[in-house]
This record gives structure tokens, sequence and C-alpha cells, in this order.
């Protein structure tokens, strides 16, 4: 007869497997990222499946030593993932394997002990080992938001927030898996935190491939040249000209921008505009920031939300939409566009609206 415990393992077993066949068939030009997020999908997969079989006493001893060295995994194959989607020329590099040398040594453990290696200490190493690495994605995650800032002017990639939920879900496991640890160290039933890892375990699933495969939100990747024009705005050597000089590039910015109205375009950068302008892109970064007290991509949207709210409150046409508007003014999402608004206004592009007409 199964119980509820093992009838969760059966839907992660199949939700994961199919999830996990899935991202490796269906799409021929797959990102380097949908690799590692099958390897993900596919190793939590493995484990509850394992746990599985032993609850039913299917090769017991060898799953439930083996359940010790999985956690050592998902630290850095989370890490790696982060790190392909986030950057545009991402390669897998030997010294990558580095990563997984704690899982290896837990493997040989295993054999040499047969088992015996899986002692409380292990358990607090796992716990540490991949917070560290849940902390490493998080720098990575604003390291990204940082050079999109600064370079480029399209909000929609910058909804990340569904890779924070994956953090702390991570987190959460981990933390209940421990508590379930000692909890059995001590004799008390486990059975609640135990059922309660397996739950978390389904929603990593289902937020990593909803968010991380099917979702139009997939970050675009920075590249090596985004990475180092970001790292060097932070340097104290500037660009030095004088207050005079800064009024009049000032001046030629706000010019361009209002006659030509390029803020419209959707794939607007930095170093477009600073061709436009005929200004060097770091100069042009220093003169948003130091003027205006915004980076590049607030820059933008402050005169695309400008331009919005002058088409809302005299629209060209009495039937137009807020949708036909947000896509004029150079968005591409109608999240991004209400965030942005929001932010500027303090009100929605719906209120806004009705407000004036």
């Amino acid at each position: 007869m199964f119980s509820f415990t093992n009838v969760i393992h059966i839907i992660i077993i199949f939700q994961g497997a199919l999830l996990t066949l899935y991202i490796l068939v269906s799409n021929l030009k797959k990102d380097k990222g949908d690799f590692i997020l099958a390897a993900i999908i596919g190793t939590l997969t493995m484990q509850i499946l394992g746990l599985f079989l032993a609850n039913r006493g299917i090769g017991s001893t060898y799953f439930q030593s083996i359940n010790c060295a999985y956690g050592f995994l998902y630290g850095p194959l989370l890490f790696i993932y982060i790190n392909a989607i986030a950057q545009k020329q991402f390669v897998f590099k030997t010294k990558q394997v580095l990563h997984f040398l704690p899982f290896l040594a837990i493997c040989i453990g295993i054999v040499i002990s047969e088992g015996g290696i899986c002692i409380p200490e292990i358990y607090i190493a796992y716990g540490t080992h991949i917070f560290i690495y849940i902390l490493l994605c998080f720098l990575e995650v604003r390291r990204y938001k940082k050079v999109v800032k600064d370079s480029y002017s399209r909000l929609e990639w910058l909804n990340m927030g569904w890779l924070h939920w994956v953090f702390i879900i991570f987190s959460l496991i981990v933390f209940v898996d421990i508590t379930q640890f000692i909890a059995f160290l001590f004799k008390f039933n486990t059975y609640l935190l135990e059922n309660i890892v397996y739950i978390l375990v389904l929603m990593a699933i289902n937020l990593l491939y909803f968010n991380g495969f099917t979702s139009s939100r997939k970050p675009f990747g920075y590249s090596k040249e985004d990475l180092e024009f970001s790292t060097s705005l932070i340097s104290r050597k500037r660009i030095n000209t004088s207050l005079e000089e800064n009024k009049i590039l000032i001046s030629r910015i706000e010019n361009h921008l209002s006659q030509t109205e390029s803020f419209k375009n959707l794939n607007l950068t930095i170093a477009v505009l600073a061709e436009e302008v005929d200004i060097p892109k770091r100069k042009l970064s220093e003169l948003i920031n130091d003027h205006y007290d915004q980076n590049f991509v607030d820059f933008i949207n402050t005169f695309r939300i400008n331009c919005a709210k002058k088409r809302l409150m005299s629209p060209k046409d009495p039937n137009e939409t807020i949708l036909e508007v947000l896509y004029e003014v150079g968005f591409n999402s109608k999240s991004s566009f209400n965030t942005a608004f929001k932010k500027k206004t303090g009100i929605t592009p719906s209120e806004f609206k009705a407000k004036y007409n």
C-alpha cells in the first residue's frame, strides 16, 4: 500500500523525468543553460527515485548511502546554470569540474566505508556547501543586473525574481532536511519534515522548468565587453571635463533624445546612444549617473514614461490602448511598463489614463 510519502515520490519521479526528457528532446536549438537545467531536474528526480526504491525495500543499503552525496551536486549545478544564462559567451571549462570534487570525494568515501561516511558532520558540510553556492549564485545575479542597468534599456531583462525564489526554496530544502536529520538523531517523528522536503523539491522542479525553460523572461546574457565596461565604472578614475563642458554635453543628450526620440528603440544601448551623440561611452555613463543620479536603463525609461504620459493625456486616437502606447514608447512587456510607470508616477497607467480622460 502506498503512503502519502510514496505518492509524493511518484509525482516527483514522473514529472521530473518527463520534464527532463522534454527539455533534452523538445528543441534542437537549446541554450547551454538548458542542458544544465535538465541535469538539475534530473538529479533531483534520481535522488527521489532512489529514496522511493529504498522505501519499497529495493537496494535500500545502496540508495540510503548514496543519498548523502547528492547534496554536494546541487550547489555547483545551480551556480553553473546561473552563469550559463547570465553570460552570453559562457563556455564550460575543464576547471569547472573542480566544483564537483566534493561530490566525487563523498562517493569514493561511501564505497570505501560502505556507507559509514554518512555521519552528522557530512550533513553539516552539505548545508554549508550549498549555502556558499547559493550566495555565489546571488552575487552572479546581482552582477548580471548591474551590467544590464549600465548598458541596456530593456527593463524586462531585469525580471530575475524567479531565481531568488529558487534560492529561497533550495535554502528551505537544506534547512528542513538538516532539521529532519537532527530530529532523527534525537528519535523524534520526522514524517512531517520529510514530506515538507519532498513538497519543496516538487516546487523547485516546477519553478525551474516553467521559468527557466518555458518563460520568455529568460536573461539575454551579457558579453565580456559589457562586463568590462560595467566593471570600469566602479573605478575612481574619471574622464575629466569642466562643469561648463558637462552642461553642453547634457544639453546635447537631451536635445538629441527629444528630437530623434531614439529612446523608443527597444534595443537601444549605451554604446548606440554614445555613437549618436558623439560622446565616449564611459563619459556618457558618468554624465547620466552624476547629473541625473540614474543608471542607463532608468535614464532611458524616464524619457519613455514622459512620452507615455503625454500620449495617455492626449491620445492620437480615442480608441488607443495602453498596450499600443507601451510598444510605441519603447517597452516590450506590459509588466515592465507598469513597473516603470508606477515607479515614476506612483500610479498605474490605467489609473493615470482614467485621471486625464
